[in-house]
């Protein structure tokens, strides 16, 4: 990932929007430290309406692609592709109320699968169909 990574802190008035500079922030710093293992692409801050994205994270490795999006309120979704000999398959889980730690924990639950590890409990098969 390039760029250089900013520090957005919550701001006193817990804003929505300073919500999701915090956790854009976030996202950044965590794909930052990541260069080499996985390939990361962060776009954002998009001037979202209440529906539509705020942040995207995409990483590929060489077992998964995924694509994590966050939502104002705020919100995450998470979508893997994964290219598991154990378990392949789609998977998808969501989360609201997010803070940057437990999105930080979530990111490194799609790391631990790219390193062979079990999918998270949040994270479900999507059925075929």
């Amino acid at each position: 990932m390039s760029g250089e990574g900013a520090t957005f802190p919550l701001m006193p008035d817990g804003s929505r929007e300073s919500r999701d500079l915090e956790l854009g922030a976030a996202m950044r710093s965590w794909a930052q430290t990541r260069e080499g293992l996985l390939q990361t692409r962060l776009d954002g801050p998009f001037g979202a309406g209440e529906l539509e994205p705020t942040w995207i994270l995409t990483i590929s490795g060489e077992h998964l692609e995924a694509v994590i999006v966050l939502f104002h309120g705020p919100r995450v979704e998470v979508t893997v592709v994964w290219f598991s000999a154990k378990e392949d398959g789609v998977y998808s889980g969501r989360e609201a109320d997010i803070t940057p730690a437990r999105l930080a924990g979530m990111l490194e639950d799609v790391v631990a699968m790219e390193c062979g590890a079990a999918a998270p409990f949040w994270l479900r098969p999507v059925p075929e169909g």
